[in-house]
């Protein structure tokens, strides 16, 4: 430990591009800086600067970051006569010149032979500390990006195997160094060449790691922290935090590949690496090549509608992150014109389903996807064929109709399981399928009418607790139309006793009904009202009568002459 600290200590700190100028001597500017300082890493940086300008001055070459970054990487590639600490000084003092070389300071071939001397030399030198690896990543990711020929992949291979090495380090500084240069050298990638090779790189790192993520799953019930602290899910972690960003630029081939081995390691329970998988997927979901996720897609979300149907038996971040996957995988299936849309659509919905009676924060994050699924994917266009055509033949047997049914029928059982009192996410979700639906929902969601009455019914007129069934009544109102609601729930006076049934309507009628037709209105209304009038007469209403009386009388129905 003392020595590793001593190691720390003594070893050269990099500048930043922004501490020193490009028209200044750079030895000149270093001295001007460290030339008081004690510490034993100025001092070798110091003596390293001062070499080299002695070199340039004993050639008559120009004191500028260009002929610095030369004579610096001809000392080192002679690396076999330097010990370590002038080899980490060496590299320390190219990590300060390389971002001061200007635009088209380097001919690429120049540049392709430094990146072959600086992996060669960190390769090699495997006790150089963190701050000099550190700094020779970002020096390789400039003299990448910045000076090689990007379309010539024999150039810029060692480079990049570099940059994908140390993407996994087991050093934090090390290894986001890396990551974020790996992430800008790969997405120029212009040649298909560079990107059918570059990506097989990854791909073989990917499956390098494949059997320590098998492992990671095995340990589903292990704390976390625990799981953490295990190197080999460290290792699986680096990796899956490493190709998130890269997703993007990867070939479609491998693509599906890296699909292919994620889909693996999505299981049904929480394991340590199932946060990082599903954050692995996404890119690919997003990503405009959809052909690279087609053949992978139906099985990726079938784990995940799996996943998600655990509801609160894994963590609710990651159920949340699966939902959320899932939505964006329908849509891609979607774009893609996918045959098997309506089954997978089915899937989902049956998936976010469960969780619209769970604990309330759950609840509403689902309920906002699955609203979401509903106003992407059903509607009451999906079944027409021709405007001329019937109600009745349009809700016909056909896949988008018994898909229909099917949801419904998946809403209707949370409505069976929600004892007595609905949520505001799941009267927020069957709003919405009213709405989408229209009036064909009078065919596909009577059972669900008929079910929220019997839970009016049950809960009576005055209980707070009905405010979202209320509303959620009010969306079938409009959608359905009051007519075809007083079919399903019809408001009746017992002749005998003058008591009603369904008084509770009253209310929800008056504010969501927008018109009825005379004919309707002269049909079902008038007779209704007279019955009423006589009761009210004989004083023997009950408060419900005296409300349908007073709704009645006022003409709450607007006559239109339909």
């Amino acid at each position: 430990m003392q020595a590793k600290a001593q190691q720390k200590e003594t070893e050269p700190r990099p500048e930043t591009e922004a501490s020193l100028k490009y028209d200044v001597d750079i030895c000149q500017q270093l001295m001007s800086r460290y030339s008081a300082s004690t510490a034993p890493q100025h001092r070798h940086l110091l003596a390293t600067a001062a070499a080299i300008r002695s070199i340039l001055s004993a050639e008559c070459l120009p004191l500028t970051p260009p002929a610095y970054f030369a004579a610096a990487v001809g000392t080192l590639s002679d690396s076999k006569t330097l010990d370590s600490t002038e080899i980490a000084a060496l590299l320390s003092f190219i990590s300060v010149v390389v971002p001061l070389i200007p635009e088209k300071g380097m001919k690429e071939d120049k540049a392709s032979e430094a990146v072959g001397v600086l992996v060669g030399v960190v390769e090699e030198r495997d006790g150089l500390g963190v701050a000099t690896v550190s700094g020779v990543v970002k020096s390789l990711g400039v003299l990448i990006l910045g000076f090689c020929d990007l379309d010539d992949w024999a150039s810029v291979k060692p480079g990049f195997e570099s940059l994908l090495k140390f993407s996994v380090d087991k050093r934090p500084k090390v290894r986001r160094s890396a990551q974020d240069c790996l992430e800008k050298v790969f997405g120029p990638f212009r040649s298909s060449v560079a990107v059918k090779e570059a990506s097989k790189l990854v791909l073989s790192l990917v499956k390098c790691y494949m059997p320590m993520a098998l492992n990671a799953l095995q340990t589903a019930d292990v704390s976390k922290d625990e799981t953490l602290s295990k190197p080999e899910h460290l290792e699986v972690i680096h990796m899956l935090n490493l190709l998130k960003p890269i997703a993007p630029f990867l070939s479609n081939k491998v693509s599906s590949k890296v699909l292919s081995e994620l889909h693996i390691l999505l299981s049904q329970h929480f394991s340590p690496i199932t946060g990082h998988v599903l954050s692995c997927i996404e890119p690919f979901f997003e990503s405009e090549r959809n052909e690279a996720v087609g053949t992978q897609l139906e099985n990726i979300i079938d784990s995940l509608a799996l996943y998600v149907s655990m509801g609160e038996k894994n963590p609710i971040d990651t159920v949340m992150s699966a939902a959320k996957l899932l939505k964006k995988g329908l849509d891609n299936l979607s774009a893609r014109g996918s045959s098997s849309s309506m089954k997978i659509l089915l899937k989902v919905v049956g998936s976010l389903a469960g969780l619209l009676i769970c604990e309330s924060s759950i609840a509403l994050q689902s309920s906002d996807i699955m609203k979401q699924v509903i106003k992407n994917f059903i509607n009451c266009k999906m079944l027409l064929i021709d405007e001329n055509q019937s109600l009745e033949f349009v809700c016909q047997e056909s896949e988008e109709a018994d898909a229909i049914r099917s949801i419904c029928a998946i809403l209707e059982k949370c409505l069976n399981s929600c004892n007595g009192v609905l949520n505001e996410p799941l009267c927020g979700a069957i709003s919405i399928l009213f709405q989408e639906l229209g009036e064909m929902s009078f065919i596909f969601m009577n059972s669900i009418v008929l079910k929220l009455a019997d839970l009016m019914n049950h809960a009576g007129q005055d209980n707070s607790d009905t405010h979202h069934l209320q509303k959620c009544l009010g969306s079938a109102v409009v959608a359905m139309g009051p007519q075809r609601i007083l079919e399903l729930i019809p408001i009746s006076i017992n002749a005998d006793d003058f008591t009603c049934s369904n008084t509770w309507l009253v209310p929800i009628l008056k504010n969501h009904v927008v018109g009825a037709s005379l004919e309707y209105y002269m049909e079902h209304i008038v007779p209704l009202a007279k019955s009423f009038q006589r009761a009210h007469k004989e004083g023997t209403c009950s408060n419900g009568v005296n409300s349908i009386w007073k709704f009645t009388a006022v003409n709450s129905f607007t006559i239109c002459s339909e």
